[in-house]
């Protein structure tokens, strides 16, 4: 769904060695993660030496190379996005020599690993350790203000009483709670808008007049489309030509197991059935076969995947006075939650029909 295809370096490397190994030429990249950072454990990183996957894990990992010029691959296999961390080097391996190389996978997922001679740095740490410090320093400051509350004395009984606190709230950000399909959202005049059109449906339903969502409108796309008010979308990076990637969650409930990716790039003329037959490849997982919901569309849906999620993709294209799209879709969601990604794949469809 995410992944395109490894370029190819040239000839395979030999098999990469046990522990003991004690050869003269080779590659030793040792890949580490930040604590902050700690649940990629649960992901061995992917490593190839001149396009050719190599068994690796975190730590150090030695792999025998002709001498020469190498090119060195890691990144982390995720969830959404499908890979994070992506670096790439070029490592020079004299006669006798093991090259030392280290990968520090990034403090935040939209980032490149790095890569190189050691050390290096986590990419995004500082960004990484103020998102948790700041919040933890406002709760300590709230907390702290609450108990001091809780012992001002009553003026009238000398007794230490409890009394409220004010805290300054947080400013809520602005949803749009559209009455119809077709209504358009309150957004910059540089950034698209909501468009009316017939609602087109997928799969599942599609938003009801009345409920609370939120206008998604990036600058530069030429389309906006609607989430549940309580979701947000980062941008995110995706290894395929040309193309912009947001990666949105529940903000409200980080922790509900739903999330969703959505990618846009040019469709290359003249757009015809071979473009969007390799376009739609690059984006489904490999071996995929798509249903083809109109002479546009393709979806993949699975109603339980090996982690018990429902999971839905789809790949549509569509025209513009600028040019011909692909836009890419990819969610999962507990299965009893799947209305609510379902909701927006149709949006997404009814905004760019």
């Amino acid at each position: 769904m995410y992944d395109s295809p490894q370029p190819s370096w040239g000839a395979p490397p030999p098999p990469p060695p046990g522990p003991g190994y004690q050869g003269s030429t080779a590659i030793a990249v040792t890949a580490r993660y930040s604590w902050l950072t700690f649940m990629l454990a649960l992901f061995k990183p992917y490593l190839a030496i001149n396009g050719q996957p190599v068994a690796a894990r975190w730590g150090r990992t030695v792999v025998p190379v002709p001498p020469g010029q190498h090119h060195v691959h890691v990144h982390v296999p995720y969830l959404l996005p499908s890979r994070i961390g992506t670096a790439d080097t070029v490592v020079p391996v004299h006669p006798g020599q093991v090259a030392e190389v280290e990968y520090r996978a990034p403090a935040i997922a939209l980032l490149d690993g790095a890569i190189g001679p050691a050390p290096q740095k986590y990419r995004g740490l500082p960004a990484a350790i103020a998102l948790v410090v700041v919040p933890l320093v406002l709760l300590l400051c709230v907390c702290g203000g609450l108990g001091a509350a809780a012992l001002i004395d009553d003026s009238e009984s000398g007794t230490p009483v409890a009394r409220p606190t004010a805290v300054e709230p947080i400013p809520a950000r602005p949803r749009t709670t559209e009455p119809s399909p077709g209504a358009t959202g309150a957004v910059p005049s540089d950034k698209p808008t909501l468009r009316s059109a017939p609602v087109r449906k997928l799969v599942g339903p599609a938003y009801a007049a009345g409920e609370d969502t939120y206008t998604m409108a990036f600058a530069g796309w030429p389309f906006a489309f609607r989430t549940p008010g309580t979701w947000g979308c980062l941008a995110g990076r995706i290894d395929l030509p040309e193309a912009q990637a947001r990666v949105c969650i529940d903000e409200g409930n980080p922790g509900s197991g739903q999330r969703l990716q959505i990618m846009l790039r040019p469709c290359p003329a003249p757009c015809g059935e071979a473009e969007r037959d390799r376009l739609t490849a690059e984006w489904f997982d490999p071996g995929a076969k798509g249903r083809a919901y109109d002479k546009s569309t393709w979806y993949v849906e699975t109603p339980t995947d090996a982690k018990g999620r429902y999971t839905l993709d789809m790949s549509h294209f569509f025209t513009t006075s600028g040019g011909a799209w692909q836009v890419g879709v990819g969610a999962f969601a507990p299965p009893a939650k799947k209305t609510v990604i379902q909701k927006i794949f149709n949006d997404v469809l009814t905004q760019t029909g």
